[in-house]
């Protein structure tokens, strides 16, 4: 309880009527607790609210289409959740390039015979790999408690995976470095359309 509201709750007021200080005290006490819960209200819708926007760029909306919904400009969408901007250029690029990203990942699997890296990257990078796969079958499901996994999925073959394999392998035979170079690439183009929001 802060000072100011101590001092109210301690003070008599003239037209007072036997337990009416005690009863206002419970009114502030209960305004306070309830202006704390509507804070919390508050942030959290907002925080519900961002989700399902970055939910929905990574299905493919655009800036305008989310100022369709709020009724706000493009502008307005892009100040109140700042962070939607990147994930745009990252599912932008990704849904141009599934091909080759998931090209990258098989010719680095095929020749891991020739790539020295710790085990445990390419344990990571073939079941991503599997996974992309399975996700973006025609036939594919989605996933109700994550309508954007497929998406997810794929970024984080290019990001965790084909991150983890180029920063840390050493190869040991020209299809082992065609390979890890191939992947390379990828991360590297992947990096530039998040920095600067082209197409690579």
């Amino acid at each position: 309880m802060n000072q100011k509201l101590s001092d109210l709750v301690s003070s008599d007021k003239p037209t007072d009527i036997g337990d009416e200080r005690d009863r206002r005290a419970g009114a502030l006490h209960r305004l306070q607790e309830s202006l704390a819960r509507e804070a919390q209200i508050v942030q959290e819708a907002a925080a519900t609210t961002e989700a399902a926007a970055t939910t929905a760029i990574w299905l493919g909306a655009s800036l305008a289409d989310l100022a369709l919904v709020t009724g706000k400009t493009r502008q307005a969408a892009r100040k109140r959740w700042p962070s939607l901007g990147e994930v745009y250029r990252r599912r932008l690029w990704l849904g141009n390039h599934v091909d080759e990203i998931r090209w990258a990942a098989r010719v680095v699997l095929d020749n891991q015979a020739e790539i020295d890296v710790d085990g445990e990257v390419f344990d990571e990078l073939r079941a991503l790999e599997a996974e992309v796969a399975q996700q973006f079958d025609e036939a594919a499901v989605g996933d109700a408690a994550d309508p954007a996994h497929r998406w997810h999925s794929l970024d984080r073959l290019v990001n965790l995976a084909l991150r983890g394999l180029t920063d840390t392998a050493r190869t040991t035979g020209e299809q082992g470095e065609f390979a890890v170079h191939g992947a390379a690439g990828v991360v590297g183009f992947y990096d530039h359309a998040i920095s600067d929001g082209r197409r690579s």
